[in-house]
Formats: C-alpha cells, sequence, structure tokens
C-alpha cells in the first residue's frame, strides 16, 4: 500500500510538535489540548498498525478506537511522559503503521475494516464498515492534518501571547 501521503502528514506533525519545548509556559487549556492530541494519536496508531496487520494476515480487521478516546487512558499517558517522549512515540507508532501498511498488496487494501469509534466524550458512535485505503487516506488528508492546525493554532496563540499581541 502507497504511504507517501500519509508520511508527509505525519513529517508536518512531527516537525511542529518538535518545536515545542517540555518547558513551553503554554496556558493550562493549550498545554492539555496539545498532550491530549499527541496522547490520542499515540494510543489510535497501534489500533491502525493492528488492522493492517489483521488485513495482511488474512484475519478480520477491527478499529476500536475506546481506549484512545479514554480521558482516564490519555491522562495517564500524559502524566508519566514529557512532551518529547510524547512526540517520540508518535514517531515510533507512525512509522510502524506505514511499515505495516506498505507490506499490504495494493488488492488488500479494499478490505473492510469494523469501526467502532467514540467521541472525545466517551460516547459510542454508530459502528460501521470502512475499506482500508479510505481509513488511511482519511487518516492522512483529515484526521492527521487536523491535529496538527489545532497544535499549530495553539503555538501561533501562545506566540502572540508571548509577544503581547
Amino acid at each position: 500500500m502507497e504511504t507517501t501521503e500519509l508520511k508527509a502528514a505525519y513529517r508536518g506533525l512531527l516537525r511542529l510538535a518538535e518545536s515545542i519545548s517540555d518547558t513551553a509556559g503554554y496556558t493550562a487549556p493549550a498545554q492539555d489540548d496539545i498532550d491530549w492530541t499527541l496522547s490520542h494519536i499515540a494510543l489510535s496508531d497501534p489500533l491502525l498498525t493492528a488492522a493492517a496487520r489483521d488485513i495482511l494476515n488474512g484475519r478480520p480487521a477491527v478499529v476500536d478506537n475506546q481506549h484512545a478516546m479514554d480521558q482516564g487512558a490519555i491522562a495517564e499517558l500524559s502524566g508519566s511522559t514529557t512532551h518529547q517522549q510524547r512526540v517520540a512515540m508518535v514517531r515510533a507508532h507512525g512509522h510502524e503503521l506505514r511499515e505495516a501498511l506498505s507490506a499490504i498488496p495494493d488488492q488488500e487494501t479494499a478490505s473492510l475494516v469494523l469501526l467502532r469509534l467514540f467521541t472525545r466524550d466517551g460516547e459510542p458512535l454508530p459502528e460501521q464498515h470502512m475499506p482500508l485505503r479510505d481509513l488511511i487516506a482519511l487518516r492522512a488528508t483529515t484526521q492527521i492534518p487536523g491535529h496538527t492546525a489545532r497544535i499549530k493554532a495553539h503555538v501561533s496563540t501562545e506566540n502572540d501571547r508571548t509577544r503581547g499581541a
């Protein structure tokens, strides 16, 4: 499976996240959202990797993101790691995801993935099936760029705040 677009999306996210120091001094809401976002990605990428490996091995693929949206799991990860450690986790897990996807033959990318998704508030969404290629395209074009844009907005706001704007 082709992963160039996914790699580019992660490159943008990681470049931005790496520019934030562990002692950035952002407001609590901004820092909490940045921590939440990186923790969420770090927890969700292994779910996608497992689904890709299931498809590669001819097993039914399921992505259940409840743990990656769970406030307790995210708080535990955020509280037990530094910002740079979370960035390293996102980098490593993103690499593992791309490696697993790269091993999937193109004809297998139409394989359906059962999605059991939850909102940030923990509310379940209706189950659905989506072809793996569409799920990964969504990750590359919407999800990761959206997370990047949200972090970038915090960085811009904080930079403006510290310059007295």
